[in-house]
């Protein structure tokens, strides 16, 4: 049966808005979510991180520079107090087209830089709730992503994106809530080995000159109820960072810069 032009138009007006109203796939939200995440313009920071472990109360301060070099992004925190850590220095390269990331820590009690193998990163980083991993840049390779579904968290929509992790040695899957307009998370949870919620990761944002920023981020430990805040201040964009502050060899020289 012929049908009216009318027909036609209405037919394929429908079948566009329901193409433009369909959401990325998952592995896209992931990849706009590290790029919100991890923008290209250099920055630096000041970090306060505070760990409530077993009803005790620990507290650091560090200083942190980010720079995009012509072998990819680079990471450095250098902790300035309590006096016990002062120094102590973390240094991580991305390398995209690579298995994993290189970091680099810097012991200055024993004036020696070390370098992390990939299995050490999922270590906790000063008997936080972190590790060294979940402090470095994300990791989207060897693993696969689904669309759980678009859903309120708070007043915020968001992109609820699961990846299943293909070497589960430290985390079997991780659930992650994306905020649908800045596309930062707002909500991860990580799953152990056996499928049980360990970590639940929250953060908060805000804008700094015109970037969507993390300005807290919390880590609970699920099963032991510790929990680990890190809190972001002075968060300034396009700084001028030398490149060499950034190489793991001249790491006992760097901390004692003024930056």
């Amino acid at each position: 049966m012929c049908r009216s032009p009318l027909a036609v138009l209405v037919a394929v007006l429908l079948t566009t808005c329901a193409a433009a109203a369909a959401p990325p796939d998952a592995q896209t939200i992931m990849e706009r979510m590290k790029a919100a995440l991890e923008p290209d313009r250099s920055s630096t920071r000041d970090i306060v991180m505070v760990t409530h472990t077993n009803g005790e109360r620990t507290q650091w301060t560090a200083r942190q520079a980010r720079k995009k070099l012509e072998d990819g992004k680079r990471m450095l925190t250098v902790l300035l107090a309590p006096p016990d850590v002062k120094g102590f220095a973390l240094l991580i390269q991305e390398r995209r087209n690579q298995d994993a990331d290189r970091q680099w820590l810097y012991l200055p009690y024993l004036r020696r830089v070390r370098e992390i193998l990939p299995l050490g990163t999922f270590e906790s980083f000063l008997g936080t709730d972190f590790t060294t991993a979940d402090l470095g840049f994300v990791d989207l390779r060897h693993r696969t992503f689904s669309l759980l579904g678009e859903e309120k968290l708070g007043n915020a929509a968001t992109y609820k994106v699961q990846e299943v992790l293909k070497d589960p040695r430290y985390y079997s899957r991780i659930v992650t809530w994306v905020a649908t307009d800045s596309m930062l998370p707002l909500q991860r949870e990580y799953y152990d080995v056996a499928d049980r919620l360990w970590k639940l990761e929250r953060y908060e944002n805000a804008t700094v000159q015109g970037v969507p920023t993390p300005v807290r981020i919390s880590m609970e430990d699920k099963q032991t109820g510790n929990s680990t805040e890190l809190r972001a201040s002075n968060v300034r964009y396009d700084v001028q960072i030398p490149d060499q502050l950034f190489d793991p060899a001249r790491l006992p020289e760097t901390v004692q810069q003024p930056f």
